[in-house]
């Protein structure tokens, strides 16, 4: 009777011990205190891709251009004629005072930045953070390039080559480097010497479709006060100066005058040199030569 009555308690006594067995582990080398290891759960990768930053989504490539003015679509966009041929622009940051100045046909400069249009990513809209008149770019930021604000020039002085800093100076439509002892009045488009202001060149911007044989016979009549007008061969033009499509000079009562039709990348300009016949005379043609040599569109 005293044996069934043990078999109870010894079952009781094997629970208890799995149950403390299974609250402290299955290993009982475990060191007292220590924290049983456990097993981190594998972390979920995500398929869909990380979303760009704020400062990433804003990010967009200035690209500059240039064309001509056509006019306002409507009140939030203009229309521009480039390489492309008739182009719409979003007017951006461009302030109405800009487009009261710009009448059809202008030749105008501008800078812009595509963003896609919402719902379909391969459309783009063009949205002008710039637009300036090209006439009036010398006034504006550097569009289409990026000029250094000084250059080293090189010109031949009594047989002897030298080169000499000139600083950036900036006409209607083109920009060319000066040097120091040189004023530039860009009102006038008016080079002169400060020592002497009678030693001048005046450059003026000439329209796409000039006439060459009309340009000669307004030369002519203009240098045939001052003495014998001689037109130069190309030969002798090309030493003088690069670019030259005609170059007529005439010299008389103590002066000599030049009306020089030159070239750059195109774009015709009339140069027109008034050289008293004094002492820095010599000095004055290689120094105005290189300057007119400098010469970029803008």
């Amino acid at each position: 009777m005293r044996h069934n009555r043990s078999l109870p308690a010894v079952a009781a006594v094997a629970v208890l011990m799995l149950t403390l067995t299974a609250c402290g582990g299955s290993t009982p080398a475990d060191a007292p205190g220590e924290p049983s290891a456990t097993v981190a759960p594998s972390p979920v990768e995500s398929m869909s891709p990380p979303s760009p930053s704020p400062a990433a989504a804003e990010e967009a490539q200035v690209i500059s251009g240039s064309g001509t003015y056509v006019g306002q679509i409507d009140n939030h966009s203009i229309e521009i004629t480039t390489e492309e041929g008739p182009t719409a622009f979003e007017l951006g940051t461009v302030s109405d005072s800009v487009l009261e100045g710009l009448e059809m046909d202008d030749p105008v400069v501008f800078e812009y930045v595509e963003k896609a249009v919402e719902g379909d990513p391969l459309v783009f809209q063009r949205v002008l953070s710039k637009l300036a008149k090209e006439d009036n770019a010398a006034g504006a930021a550097p569009v289409n390039d990026s000029l250094p604000a000084t250059k080293n020039i090189k010109l031949t002085l009594e047989g002897m080559e030298e080169e000499k800093t000139a600083a950036l100076v900036q006409g209607e439509g083109y920009a060319l480097y000066m040097f120091d002892f040189f004023t530039f009045d860009a009102s006038e488009n008016k080079l002169s010497v400060n020592a002497d202001p009678d030693y001048y060149a005046e450059i003026t911007k000439l329209p796409s479709d000039f006439n060459l044989d009309a340009l000669e016979e307004e030369g002519r009549q203009e240098l045939a006060a001052t003495g014998e007008v001689t037109a130069l061969s190309q030969e002798e033009q090309d030493v003088r100066l690069s670019g030259s499509r005609l170059f007529l000079t005439a010299m008389g009562q103590g002066m000599t005058r030049e009306y020089i039709v030159k070239e750059v990348d195109g774009q015709g300009y009339i140069v027109k040199l008034n050289i008293p016949q004094r002492e820095a005379s010599e000095g004055f043609w290689p120094h105005v030569y290189a300057m007119l040599d400098s010469m970029v569109n803008r």
